[in-house]
């Protein structure tokens, strides 16, 4: 009898360890629009603005670069920019946005969007897609990305 009691204040005061331990963890969790900059200067163009509260987005930052650096050899630095027209949000998911210019090339195969968006997917993990407008074709594309575990090629 006094065992059981042993074990039962134990698995009570465990239980009240785990709920407190789990209410602090997400009482002070970050949310992931807490680690985005979200810059206030934007260019007000009215057509990218219908285009993408057409689609139900709300826009919520703008304009605003991610330096990167690459090395080559360890001994030559190549600086570069990641650019961003545009922060956009709907529900609760937020996005990239890019505004397709006329000299942007776009590629809409899987091999083009690796090579053209990878790099968004990298800088902003957090974000639920990129969102593309494309002014010429008054359309907003969406893109996302899922990746797989490694396989072998058999040949």
């Amino acid at each position: 009898m006094f065992n059981e009691g042993i074990v039962l204040i134990l698995i009570i005061v465990i239980a009240v360890i785990w709920v407190v331990v789990f209410f602090y963890r997400s009482l002070y969790r970050e949310e992931p629009l807490e680690q985005l900059f979200l810059s206030e200067y934007y260019v007000h163009d009215e057509e990218v603005e219908i285009l993408l509260e057409k689609e139900g987005f709300e826009i919520i930052g703008g304009k605003f670069h991610v330096p990167m650096s690459f090395y080559l050899d360890d001994s030559e630095e190549l600086p570069s920019r990641l650019w961003v027209d545009l922060v956009a949000q709907q529900e609760e998911r937020w996005y990239v946005v890019r505004i397709a210019r006329e000299r942007m090339q776009l590629d809409w195969n899987a091999a083009g969007l690796r090579k053209q968006w990878l790099p968004y997917f990298y800088a902003f993990p957090d974000a639920d897609g990129v969102l593309v407008v494309n002014l010429a074709e008054r359309s907003v594309r969406l893109i996302r990305m899922e990746v797989g575990e490694p396989a072998s090629t058999s040949e």
